[in-house]
């Protein structure tokens, strides 16, 4: 795996425990990622299960460590037996020096007698009674967004009160629902997903294409914002493995696999597509993609056309399609015209006008491409554009899915890797 900083690599250990359990799950339990409770929350006809991952390759165990997420998932079983649920939760951890299991003595005597202020303000209240001659602490608690005065008024109350104040949480109830499990190193953790995947298909085909989509997959799902959208059962990502038919690029598979050999396979897969010389091809740039290659992309556009619409007779010319960024487009427009080629961007009067995209009229017989904004852009233009292949370019959602086309996410950062991609360049080098 390519060296990540930390909060990176946490993300990739937890997306690769979330596939782990996807896998190991029954086919309609369904899972939640980035849940309610904790980062993975197991749902199935008998039981409930919420699993928090900690990954730390350079820390040692201590209680400190630990005491938080412990807390909070003690706070969520208080909630829980009022409302009469049965759930169990799992802190599934790695450390350089790790412990088989959580003390729960220690865990008790780190809380009661912690300094630790995110503790203090974010938990005491939740764990002990506040009596009701101080309710006005407990309005100050309670409180979303604290001043710095209402932290210092909390800090100074627990200070002073904290030996007479009563726990209402039951720790020994909660410690017969809370276990402890002491985690692999990651690339021990990445094996046994592949051998879960090998238990659906053939070792390579696990390795090489389920790993990778599943990966891609699992990090699109946890980035929605709605929790309904990141919910998902093993069936339903053993479907969307088996439809896939190359590997999908994304950011965070880039930044979990092995950057070169990924990249060389999805060429590899492409250069079919980009040997044929009568498909009409369109891409989408992202605005963030567009904004971070925008002395780049212009000249890439320019190679593209002399590489791919130099046979007129034969090859058909491309369309492009800018995310939200006009200036952007235009300056391209613009060095184009600087090499006397021609773009259709469908402007009549300073009005996008769709038949004349479509159809190339009201501009010079000449054309070397079209160019567009998304927002003028749908389903239905690019079928009438007889558009075969769509390449989404960067971190974006657009519904342009069609039976009528090939479609291909590349949620890639640079023009040097397109370039590699679409085959304008033999390596990453050029």
């Amino acid at each position: 795996m390519r060296q990540a900083n930390s909060t990176i690599r946490g993300y990739l250990y937890q997306f690769n425990k979330s596939i782990f359990e996807i896998l190991s799950a029954d086919d309609d339990a369904s899972i939640t990622l980035e849940g309610i409770i904790e980062d993975i929350d197991i749902d199935s006809a008998n039981s409930a299960t919420t699993i928090q991952c900690k990954y730390h390759e350079d820390k040692k165990y201590q209680i400190s460590s630990v005491a938080e997420p412990i807390l909070e998932m003690l706070c969520h079983y208080q909630k829980s037996v009022t409302l009469n649920k049965d759930i169990s939760y799992v802190l599934y951890a790695y450390y350089k020096e790790n412990e088989d299991s959580v003390d729960k003595d220690a865990f008790v005597d780190h809380i009661t007698t912690t300094n630790n202020k995110d503790i203090l303000l974010g938990y005491y209240h939740q764990i002990y009674t506040i009596p009701d001659a101080d309710s006005n602490i407990l309005k100050t608690a309670l409180k979303s967004r604290k001043t710095e005065d209402d932290k210092k008024q909390l800090l100074e109350y627990y200070k002073t009160h904290r030996s007479s104040l009563k726990l209402c949480v039951n720790i020994d109830a909660f410690w017969e629902k809370f276990k402890y499990q002491k985690a692999e190193q990651y690339d021990a953790l990445c094996e046994k997903v592949i051998d879960k995947l090998s238990e659906v298909t053939d070792k390579q085909t696990a390795e090489a294409l389920y790993y990778p989509n599943a990966f891609s997959r699992i990090s699109y799902l946890s980035s929605k914002a709605d929790v309904a959208e990141r919910k998902i059962t093993r069936k339903e990502l053993l479907a969307f493995l088996a439809a896939q038919k190359s590997v999908l690029v994304t950011r965070w598979t880039l930044a979990a696999l092995d950057k070169t050999k990924l990249l060389r396979n999805k060429k590899a897969s492409l250069s079919a597509y980009f040997r044929l010389n009568s498909e009409i091809r369109a891409f989408i740039f992202s605005k963030k993609f567009a904004e971070e290659n925008s002395s780049t992309i212009m000249p890439f556009v320019h190679e593209y056309i002399e590489k791919y619409y130099k046979k007129r007779q034969l090859q058909k010319p491309p369309i492009f399609i800018f995310d939200n960024c006009e200036s952007i487009m235009n300056d391209v427009i613009l060095g184009l015209y600087n090499y006397q080629k021609h773009v259709n961007n469908g402007i009549i009067a300073r009005t996008f006008m769709a038949d004349s995209f479509i159809n190339n009229t009201g501009c010079t017989n000449q054309i070397s491409c079209k160019m567009t904004l998304l927002d003028n852009t749908s389903t239905d233009l690019l079928e009438k554009c007889n558009v075969n292949q769509l390449f989404i370019v960067g971190n974006i959602d657009v519904s342009c899915i069609s039976n009528n086309y090939f479609l291909e996410k590349l949620d890639i950062e640079d023009i040097k890797t397109l370039r590699y991609l679409v085959g304008l360049a033999t390596t990453l080098e050029d």
